[in-house]
C-alpha cells in the first residue's frame, strides 16, 4: 500500500512538471514568432542604413581613425534574464571568454551575464543589464548615445557586441560584431553609376546618421539574440516535456504492477482466511 501511495505521488509530480514544461514551450513559441517578425523588419532597415553608411564612407578621403590614446575595448555581451534555455548562456559565455582580454570592459545585457561576470577579473558595468527585458528602442537609443560619447572621448579602442546569431529554427551560433569605429568599406567600383548629391557633405551626414545606425545595430542584435533564446528554450522545454511523458509511462506501469500485486495479495489473504 505504501508503494502505491509513493508511486501515485511521483506520478502527480511528474504530471505537474509536464504541464509546466508544456506551457513554457508554448510561451516560448509565441515569443519566438513575435520577435522573429520584428527581427525580419529590422533586417531590411539595417541593410538599407548600412548601404548608406558605406556610400558616405566612400565619399570621404581615406583616413586612419585609430588614436594611440585609446585604451581597451568595450564588449557588450547579450545573454538571457532567466535560464531553462539549454546551453544558450553557456555557449555565449564560452565564446565571449575566447575573445575577451584582461583590459576589456564588459557591459552584460541580461541578468545571467551580470551574475556570471560580477566576480570575474574584468572591468564591469551593470547599468544596462535589463535592456533586453522589454526591448525599448528609446532606452537602447540612450545607451547607444552614451557609448558614442565615451568613444568620442577616446575611452575605447573599439566597441563590439557578442550575441547569439539566429541561423535556423534549431541552429544558432555565437558571434561578435564591431560597432565602433566603423569598418572601412571595400573600394568602390570605378564602373559604378553616379551616386546621389550629398548635402551639406558626407562627413556631416555621417556624423548625424551614426547615432541612429548604432542604436539600430544594438537593437537588431538584441532582437536576434531573443529569437535565438526563445528557439533554444522551446527546444529545451519540448525535450523536457517528452522526457516527462516517458517517465510518466514507466511510473504508470510500475503503479499498475504494484496495484495488481496488492489486489492479488488481498485475494490470497481472503481465500486463506476462508479456508481456515
Amino acid at each position: 500500500m505504501v508503494t502505491l501511495v509513493k508511486t501515485r505521488r511521483r506520478i502527480n509530480s511528474v504530471k505537474t512538471t509536464r504541464k509546466i514544461t508544456n506551457a513554457m514551450e508554448m510561451v516560448a513559441s509565441v515569443k519566438l514568432w513575435r520577435y522573429w517578425r520584428v527581427m525580419s523588419r529590422s533586417d531590411a532597415f539595417i541593410r538599407t542604413i548600412e548601404e548608406i553608411i558605406v556610400h558616405l564612407q566612400n565619399e570621404l578621403p581615406p583616413a586612419d581613425t585609430f588614436n594611440a590614446k585609446r585604451h581597451g575595448r568595450l564588449i557588450i555581451v547579450v545573454n538571457s534574464n532567466i535560464g531553462l534555455c539549454a546551453g544558450y548562456n553557456n555557449d555565449i559565455f564560452r565564446f565571449a571568454s575566447s575573445v575577451l582580454k584582461p583590459t576589456d570592459r564588459i557591459i552584460p545585457i541580461g541578468m545571467k551575464g551580470k551574475s556570471h561576470y560580477k566576480n570575474l577579473d574584468y572591468q564591469f558595468d551593470d547599468s544596462y543589464t535589463m535592456l533586453n527585458d522589454k526591448i525599448s528602442f528609446g532606452e537602447i537609443a540612450k545607451f547607444a548615445f552614451s557609448l558614442l560619447e565615451e568613444f568620442y572621448r577616446l575611452n575605447y579602442e573599439s566597441v563590439q557586441i557578442v550575441y547569439m546569431n539566429y541561423l535556423a529554427s534549431m541552429t544558432y551560433k555565437p558571434t561578435i560584431e564591431q560597432l565602433l569605429p566603423l569598418k572601412k568599406p571595400a573600394q568602390a567600383s570605378s564602373s559604378a553609376l553616379l551616386g546621389p548629391v550629398i548635402e551639406p557633405n558626407a562627413q556631416t551626414l555621417l556624423e548625424q546618421i551614426l547615432p541612429t545606425y548604432l542604436a539600430n545595430k544594438i537593437y537588431h542584435a538584441i532582437l536576434v539574440a531573443q529569437v535565438s533564446e526563445q528557439a533554444s528554450r522551446r527546444v529545451a522545454m519540448k525535450n523536457a516535456t517528452n522526457n516527462a511523458s516517458d517517465i510518466l509511462d514507466k511510473l504508470q506501469l510500475e503503479y499498475n504492477k504494484a496495484r495488481q500485486n496488492a489486489i492479488t495479495q488481498e485475494i490470497t489473504e481472503v481465500v486463506a482466511g476462508g479456508n481456515n
